[in-house]
């Protein structure tokens, strides 16, 4: 995945940078009206060829690691909720609830859902602390 930014500060090889986000209106907030607020995002990224401060760069970030994160963020809890729903709707009523089959797989569902979200987390904590989810800058775009 590559993303034009513009390099804010630098540290050795270590450079923080501004994404701007894109919305989902294609930058036709004022026509869109859908209440999005696009803005810039930081991020540190390795700064391996020398960018300077006020410099347009592209970022990388490789596509596996790109896509493990898509998977983890939204295919995981999404395929949790499913599982929750089917299982819960399968469930009889113990203690002589009277919830309907229905009622119980939208709460094991979201509740599984839930904790996939959680379990997310860590994931996403265990990968930024062990350094595999990185940027490198790898072009400078205007000197």
């Amino acid at each position: 995945m590559e993303e034009r930014a513009r390099v804010v500060s630098t540290d050795g090889n270590i450079a923080k940078v501004t994404l701007k986000r894109s919305s989902a209106c294609g930058e036709s907030c004022a026509q869109c009206k859908g209440g999005c607020a696009p803005g810039n995002t930081y991020v540190e990224v390795k700064n391996l060829i020398g960018a300077r401060v006020g410099q347009e760069v592209v970022i990388e970030m490789k596509t596996g690691i790109f896509m493990s994160a898509v998977l983890i963020t939204y295919v995981f809890p999404l395929i949790m909720l499913f599982i929750g729903i089917a299982i819960g709707a399968s469930f009889n009523p113990p203690f002589g609830l009277s919830l309907s089959k229905d009622s119980y797989g939208l709460i094991l569902g979201f509740s599984l859902m839930i904790v996939s979200y959680a379990v997310a987390s860590m994931i996403d904590k265990k990968y930024k602390r062990s350094g595999k989810v990185s940027f490198t800058l790898t072009k400078i775009i205007d000197k």
